[in-house]
């Protein structure tokens, strides 16, 4: 008995041991002294802690110390990608970063990150600014995506006065301007140069509980106070706001021309080979959503999104969004892991198509967050289109060690575009947001960069496997500089670069 228990020892002592060796000792630091100033926090009462998918985004286990002025900590990770955000915890609540995750690619032995500030916010100047938020809803009206008797538009974003992501903050049409809602909104001693995000939402049935109805973006809009606005509202001598008008935009960025003329039946297709995969090797696969919720073995596929007639939520989905394997219902053939199902984008619903796979009903396919979801553009010359086969968590590296191995015979049509090309962003200047659109000649891995003038990198946005067509997109400045940028897709064989001005 004493040997089975000296073995075992061993074994699990060798077994920490290479753990150990696998990973890297990360350091995380971020500096609050802007926060002190702003009494968001009381380095005598308060902690801030770091928590991300390494740690399941809970707990206070990882504890920032206070070193030479900066807040610190060191955190054992697997090499991998990881997302993470700080937390200000008080004694009777806690304070996230209102920020997209941080993310950072975690190799070698140690690491140490950057040093950031709370909410990006680097200075305890502040402004008293009123914003005038206006959004053209023509398009959604036509689709029938919006009915103004029923509906409410609102404005969503990281502040009280746009509701903390919640509420209903109501827009209302203007009336020279038929289609056209707007509020204007004031905001009381915003920090300066700190980006504040938001997005238009629709209340289906005026509910401000439906989850449904957010704009299908990449990333959140957003202003930024300067403290040098213009304060002429009302005439002749102003109120103490200077005013922020951010440009007059569609909601999702969807125009006339973005949209479908005829009733489409939209086939989807995923090869889950590297579900399978994974759940062969590792037995589970756990929701990213919920951090408890398992996936043991296959039951069925799903397909959500946030565009219409697609509809976001994991639980009790509705029959028609489940995939099959059986030949039916779209599927080419029963039995090869290619998991298929046909829907119906009636008229005037988005080209673009946001959405995401599912299993068991649950959220396993790839992290959380716009940048991890599938974008497709419909092609309405006929009332049937197949989108290209999608590999299963292909938008993350979740699933990367698990290939897929997709034949030729699934190989779906391919349409012909002539040229690979690259537009001129619009608006050039812009501050902070502008609109890249391009054409693609085949289907491929796309990525954007954009670089400095010195020719630093300064973002990349990996959008995965597009399909051949055209495509547009917003890319967001709002932690840039003034200055020129270069920005250069790249998607497969082909490049092609740009110049812009970011103007604040």
């Amino acid at each position: 008995m004493f040997r089975f228990r000296t073995i075992a020892l061993l074994i699990a002592i060798l077994t920490f041991s290479i753990a150990q060796a696998w990973a890297t000792t990360v350091t995380f630091q971020i500096n609050m002294s802007v926060q002190v100033d702003l009494g968001n926090f009381d380095p005598d009462n308060d902690d801030v802690v770091v928590r991300g998918d390494f740690n399941g985004w809970a707990g206070n286990a990882n504890t920032l110390d206070l070193v030479d002025g900066i807040y610190k900590t060191d955190v054992d990770i697997t090499a991998s990608s990881i997302e993470f955000k700080y937390v200000i915890v008080h004694p009777a609540e806690d304070v996230w970063e209102s920020v997209d995750n941080r993310t950072a690619n975690v190799a070698g032995d140690t690491q140490v990150l950057d040093v950031v500030y709370f909410n990006n916010i680097e200075s305890s100047e502040s402004a008293d600014v009123e914003v005038t938020f206006r959004v053209n809803m023509q398009v959604q009206l036509l689709s029938g995506n919006f009915d103004p008797e029923f509906d409410q538009i609102v404005i969503r974003g990281a502040h009280d006065s746009l509701g903390q992501w919640g509420g209903a903050v109501v827009l209302t049409e203007e009336t020279e301007n038929p289609g056209i809602y707007s509020r204007r909104i004031q905001f009381n001693s915003l920090p300066i140069n700190a980006a504040v995000e938001y997005k238009f939402k629709i209340n289906y049935n005026s509910d401000p509980n439906d989850n449904n109805g957010w704009e299908s973006l990449p990333s959140n809009r957003s202003f930024t106070p300067t403290g040098n606005e213009p304060d002429n509202l009302p005439p002749p001598s102003g109120n103490g706001y200077g005013e922020i008008n951010p440009e007059l935009v569609y909601y999702s960025n969807i125009t006339a021309d973005d949209i479908i003329l005829q009733d489409v039946a939209v086939t989807f297709q995923v090869e889950i080979t590297p579900l399978l995969g994974r759940l062969s090797d590792d037995g589970y696969v756990v929701d990213v959503q919920t951090q408890t919720d398992t996936v043991f073995t296959v039951e069925d596929i799903q397909v959500a999104g946030g565009s219409p007639p697609l509809t976001w939520g994991w639980a009790n989905i509705a029959p028609e969004y489940f995939l099959h394997d059986d030949g039916l219902n779209g599927d080419e053939t029963a039995g090869d892991d290619v998991y298929s199902v046909t829907i119906t984008f009636p008229s005037g619903s988005s080209r673009l198509v946001e959405y995401k796979f599912g299993a068991n009903q649950y959220d396993v396919e790839a992290r959380s967050g716009a940048s991890y979801n599938h974008y497709r553009q419909i092609d309405d010359t006929n009332p049937t289109y197949r989108f290209d086969i999608d590999c299963w968590g292909s938008t993350d590296t979740l699933f990367a060690q698990w290939p897929c191995t997709i034949s030729d015979v699934d190989d779906p049509q391919i349409p012909v575009i002539s040229e690979f090309s690259l537009a001129q962003n619009y608006p050039n200047p812009f501050n902070p947001t502008t609109t890249i659109s391009f054409t693609l000649t085949q289907a491929n891995i796309t990525s954007l960069k954009v670089f400095d003038v010195l020719g630093r990198t300064t973002a990349t946005i990996d959008m995965g496997r597009m399909e051949a067509g055209r495509h547009t997109m917003s890319f967001n400045g709002s932690d840039l500089a003034s200055g020129v940028y270069f920005y250069q897709l790249e998607s497969g064989a082909f490049s092609a670069t740009r110049k812009m001005l970011l103007l604040k």
